[in-house]
């Protein structure tokens, strides 16, 4: 399946040879210096007497050309002999090709490296006789406007070659067979039939770009543009200049950096409907169903979230229905598009509601939500039995669409469940579809420029992503009183998408004219009390890191950065690598690595195996490879968890592709994308217990011998301890809680002290031979915990992963594991969550979380500060060196076990008997410290590297690849690892 996407008029971009984005809005600037030199020759050309024939521009000489073409066609069309329809096609060649600076050599066949002759129309070559263009024309069909790459070589007036093998050939097959297979190959290829043309570059045509050309349509409309554009792409000058590079490599750069080209209109919408939500979830609650919202009673955060994911399902389903060649929406059936598609709705986008029944209505809102329910369940839905004989949708399905199942988070209902109890009136909908679908007014008076509508088929998935990005440290609140905006004196305007200010009503006075907002009828703008405000707040974005990485920008540093990894690595080799983007964001690295690696793939491996993928099904195997990689291959951390959500959608879309079967393939990153502070947490190195001052022991004159004086050692898994060796999260540190600021220590003196005096006897005095041991023994037991760790995250692994056939690898034995079934997994036997007996993950990951909590040690809680003795004997209460039976408590349900798995309670109580039971919700449930420890680890979210991925670090010692880490994270290479 290939994409072709006509943007301008004629002009098929197919696959994208250059951004669709690019030659819809930019490509008009980009060549008016081409446009202007041009229109200067039709003006000398005017001035001449002979009329200036032959003088007009290439444009100018195309477009005089059409009566020529029609004509010619109307004759082809008539003839019944191949060689007389060949001769009238030649006709034509002789007139079109001439007008775009090219002569034709049709009597003088190129002779191929491997002795075979290769007819060629035309041809551009350098002084030395290095091939750079040839023109090849084809045998034509009965109409004339045939996929030129389908048909056979002409043989036309090549009498001596009517024998040749070379004519039984598509013409695809001759491109990337013997025209790019020669040592030294042209850079372009140039197609032609009567009513087709074909430009291909040799650096793309692995990924199937290509440029296509349909002349009836480009001459019978005229459009001034698109014969500009025609004769600009296709023109000699322009592809094999005489000097300099070709402007053609010009346009391609400015497409890459012109691709990142996100609206900020689509930026306000999303949060403007956002807002628009919340407040109606707001209004429905208190008013239909009389549930009191204030008072602690809705969780603007929660609100917040699922506004958020209600208005990233609408930018999906915009996104799926705009690309139809992803072939997931069945946009081709009328039943679907009129009665269920979100793009039907876009219709109301400017209607007028007239009565009380339209404005309070919910039409709209059943329409969306059963829209929702057709992509989560998908259609016609299939039941138990059905899906026990493994039948697809288009198995059962009469006169109707099929639209296979999407079990992804994003329309997960359970994801929506205070908006589940809700329903949006049309008023408020029709708004946000308005939003959505049309830009901003622009300008005042005469100059306004109208609204225009938004296409989402031209929105790449690094657009959106900025899109999305934009939004992460937004974040919504209520207005516990009325709040008037305020804004800075030198802004003229409120910029939406930046900070916002509100004070209460009796501060208003205090702030001047030009610092206060008002609205168009000249009254200040306020948000009564209980409105819904959604807006970036003080310093968010700095706290949440949310800044988007243009397209070009990453680009370039992914290809660079490849172009050393991948180095003499095969096909295979690719679809082994590791990738992670520490910073993730929406995930824009992370998808470039993914559609680069996917076009490497697909190249090695053709040339591995001496085939070629049609040109139609390119785009589908293509597809498939970026999912494998996406599903298997990319890691991702960010400190916000809307980003996780974000990122898991961006990849998706990306990846997503026709299903061949009726259930759509939908990744899993429950293991591989996390939120965390990718900076701060534990890592597994160690110190000698010799660093480790012991009562008696004198220092070595001279000499950094105690272990803060000195960086740990690394023990990359899956090597064990070597003897007399403890980790580094179980000593304490001179830079706990130390809390220099001299406003927060003279705001809490007592308890400054009280910390300072707590960490000099936990740090520093001399440690008992006996609580050395401990060290020991508590390490011994961490390294055996962590080693299982790494086994059952390998086990679950394989678990939860899906089989998927990509091209030119063995089919895999069919698996699928619901989405439900692998978050229950992942939920009970890695986090431990539902069940009262915690596992290898969760004991460790609250060893290193309390380690990391000393450091961020509440000031108010300095009297919960752990002694020595108390942070080793809780350590050994969380790890199970000690006996200690926690029970359930009275009135929970919880298993002892996790039930995802026939084998998993037995594993569970060999694991009991090994290493203690231990309930980590008990501990922190009676232990006032280790429940501070936890919060503090929700808030500050701390990330272990080895322990999250500790499959990773087993398998290979550490990840292949990290993209996109900003310039603070240092990175070392040893090993393969971080």
């Amino acid at each position: 399946m290939s994409v072709s996407t006509s943007v301008l008029t004629g002009i098929a971009n197919e696959n994208e040879f250059y951004s669709n984005y690019y030659l819809s809005a930019i490509l008009k600037d980009d060549i008016k210096g081409v446009a202007d030199r041009w229109r200067t020759q039709d003006e000398a050309a005017k001035e001449q007497a002979d009329g200036g024939k032959g003088q007009v521009s290439p444009p100018k000489r195309l477009s005089q050309l059409a009566s020529n073409y029609f004509r010619i066609r109307d004759q082809f069309r008539q003839q019944r002999n191949d060689e007389e329809r060949v001769a009238k096609q030649r006709e034509w060649l002789r007139l079109f090709l001439p007008a775009l600076g090219y002569e034709l050599t049709p009597n003088e066949p190129q002779e191929l490296e491997n002795g075979q002759l290769l007819p060629v129309l035309a041809r551009v070559e350098k002084g030395n006789g290095t091939p750079l263009l040839w023109v090849l024309e084809v045998q034509p069909g009965d109409e004339g406007n045939e996929d030129v790459l389908s048909l056979p070589l002409s043989s036309y007036a090549l009498e001596a070659l009517y024998d040749s093998e070379i004519f039984q050939l598509e013409l695809e097959k001759i491109v990337s067979d013997l025209v790019f297979a020669q040592e030294e190959p042209p850079r372009w290829v140039m197609i032609v039939s009567l009513g087709q043309v074909k430009l291909i570059d040799r650096f793309k045509w692995n990924a199937s770009r290509l440029l296509s050309f349909d002349i009836g349509e480009i001459l019978s409309r005229k459009d001034s543009e698109t014969l500009l554009a025609t004769a600009t792409l296709l023109h000699r000058e322009h592809t094999c200049p005489e000097e300099g590079s070709p402007l053609l490599d010009d346009l391609d750069e400015n497409s890459h950096k012109h691709a990142y080209s996100v609206s900020d209109d689509l930026k306000y919408a999303l949060r403007k409907s956002i807002e628009l939500l919340g407040n109606e979830a707001v209004w429905y609650l208190r008013n239909k169903r009389k549930e009191g919202v204030f008072d602690e009673r809705l969780d603007a955060s929660q609100l917040s979230l699922e506004c958020l994911r209600y208005m990233y399902r609408l930018l999906f389903v915009f996104y799926i229905e705009a690309r139809q060649e992803l072939g997931y929406a069945p946009m081709d059936s009328e039943i679907y598009r009129q009665g269920y598609s979100l793009e039907s709705l876009r219709e109301l986008e400017q209607t007028n509601l007239r009565t009380a029944e339209d404005t309070e209505g919910y039409f709209i809102d059943a329409s969306l939500k059963k829209l929702f329910q057709l992509i989560w369940q998908g259609y016609p839905p299939l039941d138990e039995e059905q899906q026990a004989l493994n039948l697809n949708q288009e198995e059962i399905v009469h006169d109707t669409f099929t639209l296979a199942p999407l079990k992804s988070h994003l329309f997960d209902p359970e994801r929506l469940k205070l908006l589940g109890r809700v329903k949006f009136r049309n008023v408020v909908l029709r708004e946000v579809i308005e939003l959505m679908s049309l830009s901003k007014e622009k300008g005042k008076g005469r100059g306004r420029k109208r609204r225009g509508r938004i296409s989402y088929a031209q929105l790449g998935i690094n657009q959106l992503g900025a899109v999305y990005e934009a939004l992460l440290c937004f974040r919504g609140f209520f207005a516990e009183e009325d709040l008037y905006e305020v804004k800075r004196a030198q802004d003229k305007a409120v910029n939406p998408l930046e900070v916002g200010y509100f004070v209460p009503a009796g501060d208003l006075e205090k702030y001047h004219e030009d610092e206060r907002v008002y609205e168009k009828d000249g009254t200040p703008t306020c948000y009564p009390k209980g409105t819904f405000i959604y807006r970036l707040a003080g310093r968010d974005r700095e706290n949440s890191a949310s800044y988007y990485t243009p397209e070009s920008l990453t680009k370039c540093l992914v290809k660079y950065t490849l172009k050393e990894l991948l180095k003499d690595k095969t096909a295979d080799d690719i679809l082994k690598l590791s990738i992670c983007e520490p910073a993730m964001g929406s995930a824009a690295f992370l998808n470039e690595a993914i559609n680069q690696l996917s076009e490497k793939y697909l190249e090695l491996k053709q040339e591995e195996l001496g085939e070629r993928i049609s040109h139609e099904q390119y785009l589908q195997e293509r597809q498939k490879v970026k999912m494998l990689l996406a599903d298997r291959n990319v890691y991702g951390i960010d400190l916000n968890p809307v980003a996780v959500e974000l990122a898991e959608i961006s990849l998706w879309l990306n990846s997503i592709y026709k299903p061949e079967g009726g259930r759509a393939f939908v990744p899993w990153f429950g293991m591989h994308l996390h939120c965390g502070n990718s900076l701060i947490g534990a890592r597994r190195q160690v110190y000698d217990t010799g660093m480790i001052p012991v009562e008696g022991a004198t220092r070595k004159q001279g000499k950094a011998s105690w272990w803060w004086e000195q960086e740990p050692e690394r023990v990359l898994l899956p090597e064990k301890l070597g003897e007399g060796q403890v980790y580094h999260f179980l000593l304490p540190d001179f830079g706990m809680a130390d809390y220099k600021d001299k406003v927060i220590k003279s705001l809490a003196p007592d308890e400054i002290q009280q910390i300072n005096d707590w960490r000099k006897s936990f740090c520093k005095d001399p440690w008992a031979e006996s609580d050395v041991e401990r060290l020991v023994a508590l390490s011994r037991r961490i390294d055996e915990l962590w080693m299982l760790h790494g086994q059952e995250l390998q086990a679950l692994k394989e678990r939860t992963t899906d089989s998927l056939d990509v091209w030119g690898q063995a089919s895999e034995v069919p698996v699928a594991v619901t989405l439900e079934m692998k978050d229950k997994i992942h939920e009970q036997e890695k986090l431990s969550e539902g069940v009262s007996h915690s596992g290898a993950y969760r004991r460790l990951k609250l060893v290193m979380d309390y380690w990391c909590a000393l450091w961020f040690w509440p000031i108010q809680q300095a009297g919960l500060l752990p002694s020595r003795q108390e942070f080793l004997l809780e350590l050994a209460l969380i790890l199970g060196e000690y006996e200690l039976a926690q029970g359930v408590r009275d009135g929970e349900q919880l298993p002892l076990f996790p039930v995802t798995d026939g084998e998993s309670e037995a594993r569970a109580k060999q694991f009991a008997r090994d290493f203690g039971w231990v309930s980590v919700a008990e501990l922190g449930k009676e232990r006032p410290r280790i429940g501070l420890v936890e919060k503090l680890a929700r808030e500050k979210r701390f990330f272990h590297w080895e322990l999250e991925f500790a499959d990773v670090f087993v398998e290979k010692g550490g990840f292949d690849l990290f993209l996109g880490n900003p310039p603070w994270i240092k990175v070392s290479w040893e090993e393969g690892g971080i």
